[in-house]
């Protein structure tokens, strides 16, 4: 997925929302969560020195230790990839996320489970109609300073 460009499918996926009402906010939310993990396995895989396909498989395939979300989160903040606040706006998607994820009812922003949740988050400036509009820009100032992160220059040691 990495020779996909990131940008294109996330302004793609914005754009679907904003002129389709049928993608439910569970829909939304899995969806952004699923974008920003796959940014921050980037941003790891580029702090860190150049490593085979199976070291890479060692840490991030499946029950390792940066293959879950939490884990590439808390990664990314310990090497300074991220700065706290964003660290924590990370972490209030991803308990959204799992709330969305993990229920057997169907839910939306508003539903109790989810709206303390989602009021935790902080707003980016800017004018917004709609739920999902607040939470796309939340995730869109993440997903900005990662790829920023990502474009900067290699530095040498």
């Amino acid at each position: 997925m990495a020779d996909i460009d990131l940008k294109t499918l996330i302004r793609n996926l914005f754009e679907g929302i904003e002129h389709t009402n049928r993608m439910t906010h569970s829909g939304i939310v899995i969806a952004i969560a699923a974008i920003l993990d796959n940014q921050l396995e980037r941003a790891l895989k580029r702090a860190m020195r150049p490593l085979s396909n199976t070291m890479y498989d060692r840490l991030f395939g499946s029950f390792r230790p940066l293959s879950s979300f939490s884990s590439k989160i808390v990664m990314a903040y310990a090497l300074g990839i991220i700065p706290l606040e964003l660290y924590e706006e990370l972490e209030k998607i991803r308990h959204i996320r799992n709330e969305f994820a993990h229920s057997s009812g169907v839910l939306h922003f508003g539903s109790p489970e989810i709206e303390p949740m989602f009021l935790r988050l902080k707003r980016p400036s800017g004018e917004f109609k709609t739920r999902e509009e607040v939470f796309l820009a939340c995730a869109e100032v993440i997903d900005n300073h990662l790829d920023a992160y990502l474009a900067r220059p290699i530095e040498s040691a």
